[in-house]
C-alpha cells in the first residue's frame, strides 16, 4: 500500500449529494440447531430449507431454542453445578430437575452452546448487477461463517465488532444466504470472562444490531483515522482507500467538510485535497485539516463533537468514481503526566464503573444509542466520568453515546485468563486490532487493556503493547487490571498505567480499604482501624512509576430489594437467587422485614462506599478509581453491590444529588482522625478539596459543627485560595477548645463553599467516658448453656449469657461491615451480615445515639461481635417465626438465616439474655461498648424487662455448637 501526505489545495463549495444503498436483513430466518457440530460435514449449506423459525436480531435461547437448564447442564466452564450443590446444603431443595434454581448466576429459560444455522433467501436489485456487496453483522457470538449459494465465503471470530464479508460481482436475483453461528469456547479467554461466560452477558448465539448488505462503490474509502492535534489547532486525518488495482495514470480529489455538533458551534471552512493515483490496489492518503482560532475541544464538561463528511472523487479519463464517508470525532489528547492523566492538558481523576455486561433482559448489550443514552445519565447522576469494559467490549452505539454526553471509556479485549500461549495471543491481536480500527476515532476511546487478572508470559504482554502503540497511538495502553502481584513477574511491565488494589512489591501497601484476597476481616482498614477520614494510598501511589487507578473499589453489598426488582426479569433470564431467597426468608419468618433490611444495609452500604471513595480523593497524584460497582453484578454468585438495580434504577435509599455531593469533579473533605471522641475538644480536622473542574477554582469554605437539633456549636470561616487541579489539596484546619457535651451525642460538621457550590457533611460522636456497672449479684453471667444454667433458669433466675464465638454454631465472623462481594460461604468473608437492624425504641438504646443501621459509632462494638443464628436451613428447634431481635443482624441473601446479637427470652421459670458481643474485654478503649454494656445491665435489672417470647430449652441449645450432629 502506498501512502502519500497531502495538505490543503483550494477550497470549494461541497454541493454533491451521495446516498448509502442497502438491503435490510432483519426479520425471519431459518435456523437448525447443530449441537453436534455435524453440519459442515453434511453440507448444511446445501440443504433446500431449514424447519424451525426465529426473528433477528436476536438470539436464539430469548426465541425457545435450548435444553431447560437443570442441575446436570453443562455450562460455559464445562462443569455442571452438582458440585456447587453439594458445597451449599442450603440450597438442596433447588437441586433437582423440577425444582432447578441457583445462586450461581441468572438461569436462561433456555440454554444452548454450540453451533447454530441461520438460512435466508434474499433479492439483489436490477440496479446492483454485477456491484459489489458488503454483508455486515453488527454483533454476532462468537464465530459467524458464510456461504452464499451453496459456496464457502469465510468466517470471522470477532467479539467486539462487527462480522462483514465482501460479496463480489453480485447478480440481480434471488440467492440464498446460510450463517453458522457457534457460540462454544473458540479460545481460551477465561472461564468468567464477561465477554463469553455464563455469569452476566456471554452465552447468547445469535446476531445482534444492523444486518445488512451494503452496496460497495468498486473504487471505495475502506477506513478513515482522526488525529487530533490540539496545539496546532488542527486534525490530521488518514484516509484509506481501496479498488484502485485497474487504474492507471487516474487522479483523486476529496472534498473534507469538518461541522461542529453537539453543542459545538464551530464550523470550519470546507477544504478539497487532490493527488495522483499511486499503481496499487490500496492507497493510504494524509490529509491536514486546520480548524483554526475556533476549535472546540471535547471533554466531560464540554463533549464538543465534528462531523467529518469526505467526499471521493477518481477519475480516469472519463471515469468517475464516486464514494463518500463520514464521521464523528472529538478534539481530545488524553495522556499521562507523572501519576495522573491530563486531558486536553488538564489534570483529570477517573471516576469509573466497571461495567461487566450485566444486561438482564437480553443476555447481550444494547445495540441503540438510546439506550446507551440512559446508561451514561445514570453515570453522570452519582459523578461518575468513566466506564472500564470489564474482559468485554461495548457496541458503537456506547461509544456514540459517550461521545455526546461525555464519558470516557476503556474496552478490553474480552480475557480473564492465564495468558500463555500462541494461540491466545493470535486472537487477542487480531481482536485488538480489529476494536482500535472500529472504534479507535470516537473521542470517548480513552484507554484499552486486555482484560482481568491471572497473569501469563511477559513476552506475550510485550509483544501486545508494542503492536498496539504502533497501530495507534491515540490512546493509553494496560495489559491486565489487578495482576503486579503474580508469582510469574509484573504483567503490566511498560504499560501507561496501572490498575491495583495494592502495590505488589514485597511488602506490599495497600491502595484500597481492602487489600487482601480472599477478604478477611483482618484485612480491612475498615475493620483495624478505629473510624477516621484521614487514611489515603499516598505510599502505593509514591512506590509505582506511573498513574495508579484503584482496583474495584467499594464491593460493598446491601440487601436485594426482592419485591422491586423480581418483575423486572420480564425477558429469558430469571433471578431465581431472588426467588430462592422469598422461599428462604418467608421460612424464616423474616419476609415482612424485608423493607428494613433493604434500608438498614443500604444506608450502610453508601457510608462504606463514600468512606472508599472520599479516601481515594484524599490522596494526592492517584490517577483515579474503579468502582465495583454502580449497578448489582448477577453472575459470580451474585454481588448486590450497586447503587442501581441490574437494570440503573436507582435504589429506594440512594439519592443521587446527595452522593454527587461527595462524588464529582470537586468534593470538599474533611480530614478527621477521629470520628468517635470521649471529648469535643478533641475534635480537629484538616479541610480538603479534590479539584478536578476544568478551570481552577477561587474557594471559600464556611464549616459549621451543629447537633442533631441543627443548632450551631462553633462555626469557621477559611481564608479565600485559588485551588488548581489536584486530590488531597490542604484548605485550612480546624479545631474545638471550650465546648461542652455531657452526654453520648451525634454531631454534623457542614461544609459549604461560600457560592453555595459545594457540600458535604459528616457524622461524628462523643462518647463522654462512664464508669462500668457492675454486674447485679442477682444476675448469673455464664459463658455457655449447660444443665446449671439451665437450673438456674429453671428456679426462676434471671441468666445472661455471653458466649464466645469458638461455641455459637457456624462460628459467625465480626459484623462490623456489610458482605464483601458475593459473601463467602457460610461463615467467610471480611463480615457475617449485610448490616444491622436495630430496634431504636428498646430501652437499651436509651441515651445511646443511633440510627435503625450501623454508623460509624458501632466500630468498637461490632468489631468484638459475632451474631447468634436462631433459624437456620438446619435447625431443628428453631426460635419462634415472629421473635425479632433488638440487635439483628442481616444475613447473606444466600442463605438467610435470622440472626441476632441480642436475644431475650422466658425460658422455663426464669429470664434469659443472650449477647453476643463481646462487653467484658478492653473497655478502657471502648467508650460506645462501655455505656451499651452498662444499658444492658440497667435494662436487665429494671421492670422493663419481661420478655413476651417464651422458648424451649432445645431452641437456647440451638444457638451454640452442637457436638452431638
Amino acid at each position: 500500500m502506498k501512502e502519500t501526505i497531502f495538505y490543503i489545495l483550494l477550497l470549494v463549495p461541497c454541493n454533491f449529494a451521495f446516498a448509502q444503498e442497502s438491503l435490510n436483513l432483519s426479520g425471519e430466518w431459518q435456523l437448525k440447531l447443530d449441537p453436534q457440530k455435524k453440519g459442515i460435514e453434511e453440507q448444511w449449506f446445501k440443504e433446500v430449507a431449514f424447519n424451525e423459525v426465529l426473528q433477528f436480531p436476536g438470539c436464539i435461547q430469548e426465541q425457545g431454542f435450548g435444553e431447560v437448564p437443570g442441575p446436570t447442564t453443562i455450562w460455559w466452564d464445562g462443569e455442571t453445578l452438582e458440585g456447587w450443590f453439594k458445597e451449599r446444603p442450603w440450597l438442596s431443595e433447588y437441586s433437582n430437575v423440577e425444582n432447578f434454581k441457583t445462586q450461581a448466576f441468572l438461569v436462561p429459560d433456555r440454554y444452548y452452546i454450540g453451533a447454530v444455522w441461520f438460512k435466508k433467501e434474499i433479492e439483489i436489485p436490477s440496479n446492483w448487477n454485477q456491484e459489489n456487496g458488503v454483508l455486515f453483522l453488527e454483533r454476532c457470538h462468537w464465530e459467524s461463517q458464510l456461504w452464499v449459494n451453496g459456496e464457502f465465503v469465510g468466517s470471522n471470530r470477532s467479539l467486539g465488532t462487527p462480522h462483514e464479508y465482501l460479496l463480489k460481482n453480485l447478480q440481480a436475483g434471488k440467492h440464498t444466504i446460510v450463517l453458522r453461528i457457534d457460540n462454544s469456547p473458540l479460545v481460551d479467554v477465561g472461564s468468567r470472562a464477561h465477554a463469553t461466560s455464563d455469569q452476566t452477558a456471554g452465552t447468547w448465539n445469535g446476531i445482534v444490531g444492523k444486518m445488512e448488505l451494503r452496496k460497495q462503490a468498486p473504487i471505495s474509502i475502506k477506513s478513515v483515522r482522526t488525529f487530533p492535534n490540539i496545539s496546532e489547532k488542527l486534525v490530521n486525518v488518514e484516509v484509506e482507500i481501496e479498488g484502485l488495482q485497474t487504474l492507471k495514470k487516474a487522479t483523486w480529489e476529496i472534498e473534507a467538510d469538518a461541522r461542529g455538533y453537539n453543542g459545538n458551534g464551530h464550523d470550519p471552512t470546507p477544504l478539497t485535497f487532490s493527488g495522483e493515483v499511486e499503481a496499487d490496489s490500496k492507497m493510504l492518503v494524509h490529509l491536514t485539516y486546520p480548524l483554526g482560532d475556533g476549535m472546540q475541544v471535547w471533554d466531560e464538561f464540554d463533549p464538543n463533537l465534528y462531523n467529518l463528511s469526505l467526499k471521493l472523487s477518481v477519475k480516469q479519463k472519463r471515469k468517475i468514481f464516486l464514494d463518500s464517508f463520514a464521521l464523528n470525532f472529538g478534539m481530545k489528547e488524553f495522556k499521562v503526566d507523572g501519576s495522573q492523566f491530563t486531558i486536553n492538558g488538564i489534570k483529570t481523576f477517573i471516576r469509573g464503573n466497571a461495567d461487566c455486561a450485566v444486561m438482564p433482559k437480553t443476555g447481550y448489550a444494547p445495540m441503540d444509542v438510546d439506550a446507551w443514552k440512559r446508561v451514561w445519565q445514570v453515570y453522570k447522576d452519582f459523578g461518575l466520568n468513566m466506564a472500564r469494559f470489564h474482559s468485554w467490549c461495548p457496541p458503537r452505539a456506547a461509544f456514540v453515546a459517550a461521545d455526546e454526553m461525555g464519558i470516557y471509556l476503556a474496552p478490553e479485549v474480552m480475557e480473564w485468563a492465564s495468558v500463555t500461549t500462541q494461540e491466545q495471543l493470535d486472537f487477542f491481536l487480531e481482536e485488538s486490532k480489529k476494536i482500535l480500527d472500529t472504534y479507535g476515532n470516537h473521542a470517548s476511546f480513552i484507554q484499552m487493556g486486555l482484560g482481568n487478572e491471572k497473569g501469563g508470559k511477559p513476552e506475550i504482554f510485550k509483544t501486545l503493547l508494542e503492536n498496539w502503540r504502533a497501530w495507534d497511538s491515540r490512546h493509553l495502553y494496560t495489559i491486565k487490571a489487578n495482576a503486579n502481584y503474580e508469582k510469574q513477574g509484573f504483567c503490566n511491565e511498560g504499560a501507561d498505567f496501572e490498575v491495583l488494589r495494592k502495590s505488589g512489591k514485597e511488602p506490599t501497601v495497600p491502595a484500597r480499604y481492602q487489600a487482601g484476597w480472599p477478604p478477611k476481616p483482618q484485612n480491612s482498614a475498615f475493620i483495624n482501624r478505629a473510624p477516621q477520614t484521614v487514611i489515603n494510598w499516598q505510599e502505593a501511589v509514591k512506590r509505582e512509576k506511573r498513574p495508579i487507578i484503584q482496583h474495584e473499589t467499594a464491593q460493598i453489598c446491601a440487601f436485594p430489594d426482592i419485591e422491586s426488582e423480581l418483575p423486572k426479569y420480564t425477558g429469558y433470564l430469571k433471578a431465581t437467587y431472588l426467588e430462592i431467597a422469598r422461599e428462604q426468608m418467608k421460612a424464616k419468618g423474616v419476609y415482612e422485614q424485608l423493607p428494613e433490611f433493604v434500608e438498614a444495609s443500604g444506608k450502610w452500604q453508601v457510608a462504606l462506599t463514600r468512606e472508599e471513595m472520599e479516601a481515594a480523593y484524599r490522596t494526592p497524584g492517584l490517577a483515579g478509581y474503579h468502582w465495583l460497582g454502580l449497578a448489582d453484578f448477577t453472575g459470580q454468585h451474585t454481588a448486590p453491590v450497586g447503587f442501581t438495580d441490574a437494570f440503573y434504577d436507582a435504589k429506594s435509599y440512594v439519592n443521587p444529588e446527595e452522593v454527587g455531593q461527595w462524588n464529582g469533579s470537586t468534593v470538599l473533605l474533611a480530614a478527621m482522625p477521629q470520628r468517635i471522641l470521649t471529648s469535643i475538644n478533641d475534635f480537629k480536622a484538616d479541610i480538603l478539596v479534590s479539584h478536578f473542574g476544568k478551570e481552577s477554582l477561587d474557594l471559600q469554605v464556611i464549616a459549621e459543627l451543629k447537633n442533631e437539633a441543627g443548632e450551631v456549636l462553633k462555626r469557621w470561616t477559611l481564608p479565600q485560595k485559588t485551588m488548581t487541579q489536584g486530590s488531597g489539596q490542604k484548605v485550612g484546619d480546624i479545631s474545638v477548645f471550650k465546648l461542652e457535651v455531657h452526654q453520648a451525642s451525634r454531631l454534623v460538621l457542614e461544609l459549604k463553599s461560600s457560592d453555595k457550590q459545594f457540600f458535604n457533611t459528616y457524622d461524628l460522636w462523643v462518647f463522654p467516658k462512664v464508669q462500668k456497672i457492675e454486674i447485679p449479684k442477682n444476675i448469673v453471667v455464664a459463658q455457655v448453656w449447660d444443665a446449671n444454667v439451665q437450673s438456674q433458669l429453671e428456679q426462676g433466675k434471671t441468666v445472661l449469657l455471653l458466649p464466645q464465638q469458638k461455641d455459637l454454631k457456624d462460628q459467625l465472623p465480626i459484623c462490623f461491615t456489610n458482605h464483601y462481594w458475593t459473601s463467602f460461604g457460610k461463615n467467610e468473608g471480611q463480615s457475617s451480615a449485610t448490616g444491622v437492624l436495630f430496634d431504636t425504641s428498646h430501652p437499651i438504646f436509651r441515651d445511646f445515639p443511633t440510627e435503625k443501621h450501623i454508623n460509624w459509632q458501632w466500630w468498637d462494638v461490632l468489631t468484638y461481635a459475632h451474631p447468634m443464628v436462631l433459624d437456620s436451613y438446619d435447625s431443628e428447634a428453631a426460635w419462634p417465626k415472629d421473635y425479632q431481635s433488638a440487635m439483628q443482624p442481616i444475613d447473606s441473601w444466600k442463605i438467610n438465616r435470622k440472626l441476632s446479637l441480642f436475644t431475650e427470652a422466658k425460658v422455663g421459670n426464669g429470664k434469659l439474655v443472650i449477647c453476643s458481643i463481646d462487653i467484658e474485654n478492653d473497655l478502657d478503649k471502648r467508650p460506645v461498648t462501655t455505656l451499651l454494656r452498662n444499658n444492658i445491665l440497667k435494662y436487665i435489672s429494671s421492670d422493663d424487662f419481661n420478655p413476651s417470647t417464651e422458648v424451649s430449652a432445645e431452641m437456647v441449645k440451638e444457638i451454640f455448637i452442637n457436638d452431638e450432629k
